[in-house]
């Protein structure tokens, strides 16, 4: 068995096995994906430690080694494009039940405050975790219950590029009530709020700013380059007040009324600061009701849902 030398700062003398370094390199790089011998030798060879032309013979023997500690190594093979794969090894991360809800309940809370683009490096952070432990039940659990797990990623690209802002844009859009549908939009800015990715825009549809839920979005069609369109980024929202709330009501300045009976009052808001406007919402209990958009019914049943989420054990 080869030993190699290395020297500290100190001028100690560390000495390390050449086989056993080569072999976890090996290990390494199967635990990565499934690899060739071909492959294989060339990582060993470019490895700046080992730098020498190591044979095939080398490597099957290192496998042999492998196998013989425990690792399951399936046999290349014209099915898997000759390549060695590691099915599983004794050398694996455990998590028992309780930790791995600790590390779910943590990456809810933490991701709640994120941005979407750390939450994308957090969800890849968890799949590492997980794949270390070769348990598929966990690494599944985990992988199926990651955040934006149903959002396009490339789509989710497009549309945070400034390139694409303020261009006229054709999608299809999978809406809840309509199915899936083309809309020409103008898209002004992704937003990440109570767990959910928004694309505010104006819509040539509807005629006024639109926020569309990213994982709705199943397509861009193409996209107008030719100038940019100025929108203002605030949408209309129309709302009913009821009940014991009827007694109390003035409207903002941002609101008016529309209509006005003895049972209810209906109002138009012209919606720029959101956070303020749900704020509002709430503080009338259960004597409101969205009338529309059904985007932001949709957004206000995901922030109430997330509230009760924070209050369960």
């Amino acid at each position: 068995m080869k030993k190699l030398e290395f020297t500290r700062e100190t001028t100690k003398k560390v000495w390390i096995s050449l086989t056993g370094y080569r072999i976890l390199i090996i290990l390494k790089a199967l635990m990565e994906k499934s690899r060739t011998i071909d492959e294989l030798v060339q990582i060993i060879e470019k490895n700046k430690i080992i730098n020498k032309v190591t044979s095939k013979d080398t490597i099957r023997i290192d496998l042999n080694t492998l196998k013989r500690a425990g690792c399951k190594i399936s046999r290349p093979s014209k099915a898997n494009n000759y390549k060695y794969e590691l099915l599983s090894h004794p050398f694996t991360f455990k998590l028992s039940d309780k930790e791995l809800r600790v590390l779910l309940r943590l990456r809810d809370k933490l991701t709640q405050e994120m941005e979407w683009q750390d939450v994308l490096i957090f969800n890849e952070l968890y799949s590492k975790i997980a794949s270390v432990t070769f348990n598929e039940e966990l690494i599944n659990e985990i992988e199926n219950t990651k955040p934006l797990i149903n959002v396009d990623v490339n789509i989710l690209e497009e549309f945070s590029s400034p390139l694409i802002i303020g261009k006229k844009v054709q999608i299809i859009y999978n809406s809840p009530k309509f199915g899936k549908e083309e809309l020409d939009i103008v898209p002004q800015k992704v937003s990440f709020e109570n767990g959910k990715l928004y694309l505010w825009c104006y819509s040539y549809k509807y005629k006024m700013n639109s926020l569309l839920n990213i994982e709705r979005i199943v397509k861009i069609n193409f996209v107008d380059i030719s100038k940019t369109i100025e929108t203002k980024a605030s949408y209309d929202v129309t709302y009913s007040i009821v009940g014991n709330a009827l007694k109390t009501f003035e409207p903002k300045e941002f609101e008016e009324i529309i209509e006005k009976t003895k049972d209810s009052i209906k109002v138009l808001a012209h919606v720029e600061n959101e956070f303020y406007f749900v704020q509002r919402l709430l503080l009338f209990g259960k004597d409101f009701k969205i009338i529309s958009p059904d985007f932001f019914k949709e957004k206000l049943i995901n922030k109430i849902k997330l509230m009760q989420k924070g209050y369960e054990k």
